[in-house]
């Protein structure tokens, strides 16, 4: 793509707010939180309509350079005689984040306007599957009977508390990925002071972590503290993923 062509219909598109992108080959100077040089290779650059700036190579998921919204944006003629070539560059001001592009080649183009006001719904978190926990006890055991869920703790809240069959009091934490020692640490906080709180026997309260799995270092303490480990899969509700196991609408 002919550069004089690029920066026009770069300018016109950063006039109308639109987001727009471009394969191309560049090098790169930033200067800011460090400081870092990329010598020239290909990239897609990425402008949204807040001004935000993303860098990508053409392998990995993390822009290897990147700039926050509101930053200032130019595109000037650069080089000399036998390297001839465009000069994008952008600073936020806030953060004194300085950020020079420069580019000799331009591959393609893209530039729209695009809407979007939706907020991401996250589905499967912690407290999807303290209240699918609370829905179907049975996936802690046949005798345990939830009486609320996020009881307020000095510590934090408890994700599920209840009882079972004997009147021991159990508290349960969940974890939507590989439980650590953080999760074991927690329900043990959690089971000192419920013990403090309702003046009753440590024996009589009992503590389970609620995950789809456990580290063994983590699994060896909690055993170690008398707690108990039961594999729980958070609720997928956008996807078949586990056939076993019934996501939280299906109750």
């Amino acid at each position: 793509m002919d550069l004089s062509v690029f920066r026009a219909e770069f300018s016109k598109a950063v006039n109308a707010g639109e987001t727009l992108s471009f394969f191309c080959e560049c090098s790169i100077i930033y200067s800011g939180r460090a400081e870092a040089e990329l010598r020239e290779g290909g990239r897609l650059v990425i402008i949204k309509a807040d001004k935000s700036i993303i860098v990508h190579q053409p392998e990995g998921s993390n822009p290897v350079n990147y700039m926050k919204p509101d930053s200032s944006l130019e595109l000037v003629e650069a080089g000399g005689r036998e390297r001839k070539g465009l000069l994008l560059k952008s600073y936020n001001q806030k953060y004194k984040d300085y950020l020079d592009v420069f580019i000799t080649r331009v591959f393609s183009f893209h530039s729209a306007k695009l809407e979007d006001g939706r907020k991401l719904v996250l589905v499967g978190s912690e407290r999807d599957m303290s209240d699918m926990i609370k829905e179907n006890p049975g996936l802690i055991s046949k005798d345990f009977a939830p009486l609320s869920r996020e009881e307020h703790t000095k510590f934090g809240f408890i994700d599920v508390f209840g009882h079972d069959k004997n009147g021991n009091l159990v508290i349960v934490e969940c974890k939507r990925y590989t439980a650590g020692f953080s999760a074991v640490q927690q329900l043990r906080r959690y089971v000192e002071k419920i013990v403090e709180l309702k003046g009753v026997d440590k024996k009589n309260v009992k503590g389970v972590v609620a995950a789809p799995d456990i580290a063994k270092n983590a699994e060896a303490m909690l055993k170690q503290w008398g707690f108990s480990f039961k594999r729980v899969n958070p609720p997928k509700r956008l996807e078949k993923f586990n056939k076993d196991q019934k996501s939280l609408g299906d109750y």
